[in-house]
């Protein structure tokens, strides 16, 4: 089973339709996917409906946007999407996303930078900062996106507003309330940190579930670094593109080759318990398919 559970459309910061990233998993020839729009899951009813029409299995998907000492990732799948305590704090969260965009509009304001906020709230799902970014880009304030971070709206930049964001642990909580599994997103960031083993550690309490391994940026040798630590935490290995379209060029649906073992499969809902030897998962011996 080939599959692909980090993907992003409209209703974030991704440019394609839902019915889009469906269609192109179908012809990547993925089984498997999960639609994961940033702080929303205002596209997963479309996302299974379409799922149902195309012939792929699509399980609900979010990723939840936090921040400690520095910002972390959680991938939340298997949620109940009408869930009361995550649509309400998904709501909060809107609510204090739109300010946080409003204030650094204010602030480019002062450097008589004028941007069209009517056309950067007109969205269906979450606004953020690279909507801002697309247009520094486009009305010639900036040659690259990245420079639209770097010099307005990154940490170091002049019109840099500090996000309100939840915890890990809210994150992780949130995701289990809803009846979900939690995922550490793209976690080699916090190796390179030195910050990874606490940050499993800390989170597992609270029903941390896995980490992504398999990643874009990940290397061969990263992957089997970040498999096995995984499996010395019992935590499943999931996997995925990232996918944005045209924000992140190169990437399509897919191009990361992640195949779930019977453990991620087990603990995502999509295959009962079938063989079990000295209490450990199958999906864990002797790192094996």
């Amino acid at each position: 089973m080939r599959a692909d559970l980090h993907m992003h459309s409209i209703f974030s910061d991704g440019t394609d339709e839902v019915s889009a990233i469906v269609k192109k998993s179908k012809d990547a020839g993925l089984d498997l996917i999960s639609l994961t729009d940033h702080d929303t899951v205002k596209g997963v009813s479309a996302a299974l409906e379409e799922g149902r029409k195309q012939g792929v299995k699509v399980i609900t998907g979010i990723e939840i946007s936090t921040y400690a000492i520095c910002e972390v990732h959680i991938l939340g799948y298997n949620i109940d999407c009408t869930n009361d305590m995550l649509c309400t704090r998904l709501n909060e969260i809107e609510v204090q996303r739109h300010d946080r965009i409003k204030a650094i509009l204010n602030n480019l304001r002062k450097y008589n930078i004028e941007l069209d906020e009517e056309k950067i709230f007109d969205r269906v799902g979450t606004v953020g900062r690279m909507h801002i970014a697309k247009q520094l880009l486009a009305k010639g304030h900036c040659q690259t996106i990245t420079e639209a971070f770097d010099r307005y709206i990154g940490e170091r930049g002049i019109a840099y507003v500090p996000s309100k964001r939840i915890t890990p642990l809210e994150g992780v909580k949130l995701i289990k309330a809803a009846g979900g599994v939690a995922v550490i997103a793209h976690p080699l960031v916090f190796c390179q940190k030195g910050r990874l083993k606490d940050l499993i550690e800390g989170l597992k309490t609270y029903g941390l579930d896995g980490m992504e391994v398999y990643y874009p940026t990940h290397s061969l040798d990263d992957t089997l670094k970040l498999y096995e630590m995984a499996k010395k935490n019992r935590l499943i290995a999931t996997g995925g593109t990232d996918y944005h379209g045209a924000n992140k060029k190169g990437i399509e649906p897919g191009d990361v080759d992640y195949r779930p073992d019977r453990y991620a499969l087990e603990r995502l809902g999509l295959q009962r318990r079938e063989y079990k030897r000295e209490g450990k998962p199958y999906g864990f011996r002797r790192g094996r398919e």
